[in-house]
């Protein structure tokens, strides 16, 4: 019944994705998927859930045992990877999060959690880049995970909007290097254009 919500997700919409519909599609009679969860709130919840142990498992396979600057590098191509290479699931999630943020209370509290821990885990890569030496140490880790993850949701909203319009590879790709030179680059304030002595007046 999860895969047949996920579909219908996507081809329907949270709002108009019903219980009832789950049920038929799934095979089962109408009434099963209310016996089984209650409430749509319960079942988004359950598939919010089961994407977050998706992403968590893809995340690792990505990550293993780097820290620092690497970890945070192989996050980021796992996200473009699952946006690749699971474009129906994350398609359907996002619809879910964006659909249900004021509407579905289980969904935004799950919602918010998991976006507190992604800002954490950014954190705690740039703070360990900082340590070892690979980012600046003037930078704000806090404030990279806020624009790490506002880069990713981002592109994933345009992407909804318009598969077509966003070149994946190419905007990650770009961001990589942009956020790179951001980080890792010494900044100099520029030289300062030498001022005109005003002559003085006789």
């Amino acid at each position: 019944m999860y895969d047949v919500a996920t579909h219908l997700i996507c081809e329907l919409g949270a709002h108009n994705t019903t219980l009832k519909d789950i049920g038929e599609r799934a095979g089962f009679s109408r009434g099963l998927a209310s016996q089984r969860f209650g409430s749509k709130d319960v079942l988004f919840g359950n598939l919010v859930a089961q994407f977050n142990r998706r992403w968590a498992s893809e995340l690792a396979r990505f990550v293993g045992d780097r820290t620092g600057l690497q970890a945070f590098l192989a996050a980021l191509e796992a996200v473009e990877h699952f946006l690749v290479a699971q474009p129906t699931y994350m398609r359907a999630m996002y619809i879910l999060w964006y659909e249900s943020i004021s509407t579905h209370n289980e969904v935004r509290i799950r919602l918010a959690h998991h976006h507190m821990v992604y800002r954490s885990d950014v954190q705690r890569w740039i703070e360990e880049s900082i340590a070892e030496g690979s980012v600046r140490p003037d930078i704000i880790p806090a404030q990279i995970s806020v624009q790490f993850c506002s880069f990713i949701f981002g592109t994933i909203y345009q992407w909804l909007v318009n598969p077509e319009a966003i070149d994946v590879p190419a905007t990650f790709k770009q961001y990589r290097r942009s956020i790179l030179k951001a980080i890792t680059e010494e900044h100099t304030p520029p030289a300062r254009s030498p001022q005109k002595r005003r002559s003085k007046s006789r």
